[in-house]
């Protein structure tokens, strides 16, 4: 009995290892096992990307280019309107400007035409004393009163020709781009410089009048009241004046002289220059839209 207890102890002990050892086995491939399903979706994502690859159509090169050009050709043709806009900007700026200077002139021109006026008829009257008697103390109080009136004061005209000036230092002529604009404001800074020639010519004889009347005249009787009192002559006998050596005559003849060039820089300068200038100032301001 104890024998057949004993082989049947050992005949079950080997079973028992083999369980216990089947038990204690862990796996180690377990974990890179790969299941049938992750196969076909690794295989499904490299179908996938292979599609993405393929070559594009000529027709989507062409629309990517044409979206390309059109953006850059807004861009540019934008910045151009931009620009063309701060150029028309500047441009009125500029013509504002010169309409103001413009404006100066003309009531410069009005103001110099009538002074001009006045001293050739002053100057006329003068020289109607040219042969009467000196000797005579009413004649040298009419040729006090003629020289203190008409000889001591000149008017010649100086244009406001700061928007020119500008225009010219800065080269930004370029920017004027209407019709005629240009050559109206060359034209006119051309006329005005022709003017400033008659002009000097105007000033020289007057300084050489001042100058006579120093040698012929005791000047101190101008701011002397017992003579001249607020413009009106007293009574009281004026010096003789220094007649020796011709220099009346002398005087006279530059008095002609000067009453001849005023009158010549008044009828053929200052006036048609007043005319052209009130014409450009309308046609300025049309072309521009510039209200008063």
């Amino acid at each position: 009995m104890t024998g057949n207890t004993g082989d049947e102890s050992l005949k079950d002990q080997p079973n028992t290892q083999s369980a216990n050892h089947s038990d204690g086995i862990i796996p180690t491939s377990s974990t890179d096992t790969v299941k049938p399903d992750q196969e076909t979706e690794n295989m499904e994502v490299h179908h996938h990307a292979k599609l993405h690859h393929n070559p594009k159509k000529w027709k989507e090169y062409f629309l990517e280019f044409l979206m390309i050009f059109l953006a850059v050709t807004l861009g540019f043709l934008a910045e151009n309107f931009r620009e063309h806009l701060t150029v028309m900007a500047k441009e009125k700026q500029y013509i504002e400007g010169f309409v103001r200077n413009l404006k100066d002139d003309t009531a410069n021109l009005h103001h110099v035409i009538e002074s001009g006026t006045r001293q050739v008829k002053g100057l006329d009257s003068m020289l109607k004393l040219s042969h009467v008697n000196m000797a005579v103390d009413s004649n040298r109080k009419s040729f006090y009163y003629y020289a203190t009136k008409y000889c001591y004061t000149s008017s010649s005209f100086k244009s406001n020709d700061a928007t020119l000036q500008q225009l010219k230092s800065t080269g930004d002529y370029r920017l004027i781009k209407k019709d005629h604009v240009v050559d109206s404001l060359s034209k006119y800074d051309g006329d005005i410089h022709n003017i400033y020639g008659q002009g000097d010519y105007y000033e020289v004889y007057f300084r050489e009048i001042i100058s006579n009347l120093d040698e012929l005249t005791d000047i101190t009787v101008l701011g002397d009241t017992s003579f001249i009192q607020k413009g009106r002559i007293m009574n009281k006998p004026f010096p003789q004046l220094r007649v020796e050596n011709g220099k009346l005559t002398t005087f006279f003849n530059k008095i002609f002289v000067f009453k001849v060039i005023t009158k010549d820089y008044v009828e053929n300068k200052l006036k048609p220059q007043l005319e052209n200038s009130k014409r450009l100032l309308e046609f300025l301001k049309n072309k521009y839209d510039i209200q008063d």
